[in-house]
């Protein structure tokens, strides 16, 4: 599945026995995989900073965030436009890629989803930001994890039956050339109310989220579904991981952001789903 980031050549592991698992190309690149389980695609020709991607602060409080199950609803509605709209039940074997994966929940929940059905789900995941990868490695070793830039999928022509985009940059080419014919593109943008309480709590004059998000070159829009809930926070730690996956949280003095997080008060979750289907 995975490809050379130099040539784009297929990559394989010529040596699987063995205790150091090399993965090499027909033209003799090679690629050690963590022990962890991933692998680094990203070369350092494509870095635009030493550590690139979120920092390892906000990654695992998204971990946290995501262990309490806080944005589960999401999750789930995504499973079920997978079910709904794509080829799961036709085919034998049936490839999800989450494009920006951060530490994996989104990937290693809904894979266990529809892997419950007996459908045979094989997942792949890359994000920018290595620590994210390492995690999402360790945590949902039925998957696959690389690092890699969304811009350069490390993965063959018409090879994805489902990509995700859930808060993450995009690149429509690549999509396009990645996803299969009549294979899905969904993605996951904040709705108007997004953390809306808590942009009040911190800006004097806070401003909803606006919608920029037009045509997709070579897709098919198939449905467009507006998700909003209450998150359901099941104690004080996963408050403040959720604070501290924003932006937010870290341009509040340390008083003001320990108030914050102490602060007893409803927080809603407003997503944009979109569903796109590549048409030939």
């Amino acid at each position: 599945m995975w490809h050379c980031p130099l040539c784009q050549h297929p990559l394989a592991l010529p040596n699987a026995e063995h205790q150091t698992k090399t993965w090499r190309c027909d033209n003799r690149h090679s690629f050690d995989e963590a022990k962890s389980g991933y692998l680094n695609l990203l070369p350092v020709q494509h870095k635009h900073s030493k550590q690139p991607g979120d920092d390892k602060t906000m990654l695992n409080a998204r971990r946290c965030f995501h262990d309490g199950n806080g944005y589960l609803p999401l999750m789930q509605v995504i499973a079920e436009k997978i079910r709904k709209h794509s080829q799961l039940t036709l085919l034998p074997e049936f490839n999800l890629y989450d494009a920006g994966c951060g530490e994996g929940s989104y990937l290693g929940v809904i894979q266990a989803s529809l892997q419950a059905e007996d459908h045979r789900v094989m997942a792949w995941g890359s994000d920018i930001a290595k620590h994210a990868v390492d995690i999402a490695a360790k945590r949902f070793s039925h998957c696959h994890f690389a690092v890699a830039s969304s811009a350069r999928l490390p993965v063959a022509d018409k090879s994805l039956h489902t990509v995700l985009q859930v808060f993450a940059p995009g690149h429509d080419s690549e999509y396009a050339r990645v996803i299969a014919p009549d294979g899905l593109c969904i993605m996951v943008d904040p709705g108007p109310d997004h953390l809306w309480e808590i942009k009040q709590a911190i800006y004097d004059s806070p401003r909803k989220h606006q919608d920029k998000m037009g045509d997709m070159p070579g897709f098919e829009l198939l449905e467009k579904e507006s998700l909003s809930f209450t998150i359901a926070f099941t104690s004080q730690a996963m408050r403040k991981a959720l604070l501290e996956m924003t932006p937010y949280y870290w341009r509040l003095p340390i008083d003001k952001a320990d108030e914050l997080v102490n602060a007893d008060f409803d927080v809603t979750a407003d997503f944009v789903v979109r569903v796109f289907k590549r048409v030939a």
